[in-house]
């Protein structure tokens, strides 16, 4: 599968977030209401089993660490990466204020951004069907997602 067909796939995926979450559909406690700030992991995990589960589209997380010019003002990211290292990020725009970093889907290589953040690592992604939230969130989504794109 070609590069630009999974950014349309990651981009409708965000898209389905971004409905639910204007309709109110994830619970205020739940740390997709506040997409795309603050649950880079979650969505991760979500668009990381949707892409398997209907593409079979095999990824892993990786998550840095994002350090400002002060000292203290750190911040951790994660991304999902496939096996030919091409990063799928549907949630580097909250770095625009930060960063000036302004992605909403990027997918690619490692660009500037990636290349600033320190600790690196990469391990599995959860299994969201462990998890009753994770669930419910990746069912919410699946709500406002076409029939599959390819």
């Amino acid at each position: 599968m070609e590069n630009q067909d999974i950014y349309n796939i990651a981009t409708v995926f965000r898209s389905a977030i971004m409905a639910a979450k204007d309709e109110n559909q994830f619970n205020w406690k739940d740390r997709m209401y506040n997409f795309p700030a603050g649950c880079c992991d979650d969505a991760c995990d979500l668009l990381a089993y949707y892409l398997y589960a209907t593409y079979r589209i095999y990824t892993r997380q990786s998550i840095g660490t994002y350090r400002d010019a002060e000292p203290y003002n750190t911040t951790n990211h994660a991304w999902i990466i496939m096996d030919d290292n091409t990063i799928i990020d549907i949630t580097g725009d909250q770095f625009k204020y930060c960063a000036g970093y302004a992605e909403e889907v990027y997918v690619g290589k490692e660009n500037s951004f990636y290349r600033k953040l320190e600790r690196k690592c990469i391990h599995d992604n959860y299994d969201i069907t462990q998890s009753e939230r994770l669930w419910n969130d990746y069912n919410i989504i699946m709500n406002y997602m076409p029939p599959k794109l390819l």
